[in-house]
């Protein structure tokens, strides 16, 4: 297994490669919130000018001002994911998936989790909640890992020949499920809760592991 990168010095450029496994995950299909969440942090972050560009030249222009009606496949969310990785510095990039994951985890919280439910697994003891959090995430996990093998323990997340593998196109973790994953462990098991990506099969990991520990 090769070291994980370091995102702050990374240049995520010349690992951007179109032509690569990241590309060719047509049989998996994804939540559109991978695009809609990412449209909208691009427009936060860079604007819609270069936001309008960066989908122009990721091949899917379509979805520059339209949201997908349904299940997107994943080359389609590679190829966005690609040209962001190339088209910005590390930094930027880096910022923009995080931001993405962040939306679409509050997305989750507002139109996929029940009131009801969040009420309780806020007032559950800690391991109880996280224990069910995680449950729930395995069985939504088609949202973000299509037909991906998913693996899960008292303290991590595992995601086998993840389909959106940030590391493969081009970034130096899967940034955008780690944000996704920690906004909903922070607002509804305990705010001190923090996950990082520990493996990635982007660079030589056996699955995209994701650690859940406390601050």
């Amino acid at each position: 297994m090769s070291a994980m990168p370091d995102a702050e010095t990374l240049d995520t450029r010349p690992f951007a490669d179109a032509s690569g496994d990241a590309m060719n995950a047509g049989r998996h299909t994804v939540g559109p919130n991978a695009i809609i969440q990412t449209r909208a942090a691009l427009d936060e972050i860079v604007g819609i000018g270069r936001r309008q560009a960066i989908f122009g030249t990721s091949g899917h222009g379509a979805f520059a001002d339209h949201n997908p009606d349904g299940m997107v496949e994943a080359r389609i969310v590679n190829a966005l994911n690609y040209e962001i990785a190339a088209r910005l510095d590390p930094e930027t990039a880096h910022a923009v998936m995080k931001r993405a994951g962040e939306m679409t985890g509050d997305y989750i919280l507002a139109n996929r989790i029940p009131k009801p439910a969040q009420w309780l697994l806020r007032r559950l003891p800690r391991a109880l909640a996280q224990r069910l959090l995680m449950a729930a995430i395995a069985r939504n996990a088609w949202t973000f890992a299509g037909h991906a093998r998913i693996e899960t323990g008292p303290d991590f997340i595992a995601i086998h020949d993840n389909p959106i593998c940030l590391g493969k196109v081009g970034f130096s973790s899967c940034v955008w499920h780690a944000a996704v994953f920690r906004r909903l462990f922070t607002t509804l098991v305990d705010p001190t809760i923090t996950i990082h990506e520990t493996e990635c099969v982007g660079w030589g990991g056996e699955a995209c592991r994701f650690e859940i520990a406390e601050v």
